[in-house]
């Protein structure tokens, strides 16, 4: 049965960022420009003792008064604007504030002593996301925004700024193939990357015009989950296959040459002192202590040869040592000419000869 067609998709077509709004500035929801601000732990405490909906009755009855001279004309509600507050009061007469629109919710917080605090864009973000706000998420929000900001939960998929982050897994990489021509290039890709998708990434990236693609997937051997261990070693396992592409470009391409000269980067002590370590490791690990020491077998192996074919005499270990070693002549022994000594009876010193 023949495979139905289905039309590519291009992963690597861009995609344009929305249009910037007001709402809280948000760096992928955890780094963020510090310019929303709340409540100061005095403020957020005089804000919980005394709740909005206790405070705009005392308002109401203040703005009433016409003895009252301490509020100015822009502090007065307006009817419609009492009329816009009077609709959030749920069931048990508290006030949910928060669900005003963005006008009569300035107006609100501007006239509350503690909300006036509130910078513009934490009211914007009040104003958008109404609908999903609680109080207790008001309280944490007014609280600390920078600390409810930096929940991603907290902040809707659509006022972030979205940033990619690709996989390690997903790169593509430029092989180096002198054994290829100038107009082939092979590269090393996720298992997901079709052709089409090559073709536009070297395209819309790198402005590099393909004539043909040819893939090919490696499958890796077959291994063990724990080579080291002496025993079992472990289950068997095979790791991810690999997948290449060779590509045929329309304008040969030639790869930078290797850097030859690696002494100003001390490329030989460098991996002298690597290897040194590495060697050292292994006989200090598992498989050091499991496999044998060849350059020990090595060495033995060449003093028996030597040996058989009377190339060398064999003699005790202490007469290998140099002649001006002082133990093997016994001058360690000796002593000196003269060597103070100390009279137990008498306590005087005198010296031997």
């Amino acid at each position: 049965m023949p495979r139905s067609r289905v039309p590519p998709t291009l992963l690597t077509k861009l995609k344009h960022p929305r249009d910037a709004t007001d709402g809280p500035r948000l760096w992928n929801a955890k780094r963020r420009i510090k310019t929303s601000k709340g409540l100061n732990p005095e403020q957020f405490q005089q804000f919980k003792q005394t709740p909005p909906h206790v405070w705009y009755s005392a308002y109401l009855s203040v703005q009433q008064d016409p003895s009252r001279n301490g509020i100015s004309l822009h502090q007065k509600f307006a009817p419609t604007e009492l009329y816009a507050i009077d609709k959030t009061i749920n069931d048990r007469g508290e006030l949910e504030w928060w669900k005003l629109d963005r006008k009569h919710l300035d107006k609100f917080m501007d006239a509350h002593p503690q909300l006036c605090h509130v910078s513009s864009d934490v009211r914007s973000f009040i104003s958008d996301n109404s609908h999903a706000l609680t109080e207790s998420k008001i309280l944490q929000l007014l609280r600390s925004p920078v600390r409810y900001f930096s929940a991603s939960s907290n902040v809707p998929l659509e006022q972030r700024k979205q940033i990619y982050f690709p996989d390690v897994k997903d790169t593509v990489v430029l092989m180096r193939t002198p054994h290829l021509g100038p107009r082939y290039a092979a590269f090393d890709v996720p298992l997901h990357f079709s052709k089409l998708d090559m073709k536009a990434y070297l395209k819309n990236i790198y402005n590099v015009d393909v004539l043909h693609i040819r893939s090919v997937v490696i499958q890796a051997k077959v291994q063990r989950t724990d080579p080291s261990s002496p025993y079992s070693q472990g289950a068997l396992f095979r790791p991810p296959s690999q997948k290449k592409m060779t590509v045929q470009l329309a304008k040969p391409f030639v790869y930078p040459e290797e850097i030859e000269d690696l002494s100003p980067w001390e490329h030989d002590s460098y991996w002298t002192t690597m290897k040194a370590l590495i060697a050292d490791q292994r006989q200090e690990s598992i498989w050091g202590s499991t496999q044998p020491n060849l350059e020990h077998r090595k060495s033995i192996a060449y003093q028996a040869q030597q040996l058989l074919r009377r190339k060398s005499k064999w003699a005790p270990t202490w007469q290998a040592f140099a002649d001006n070693t002082k133990a093997m002549q016994g001058l360690a022994t000796q002593l000196p000419a003269s060597l103070p000594t100390t009279n137990s009876a008498s306590g005087t010193s005198a010296r031997v000869k």
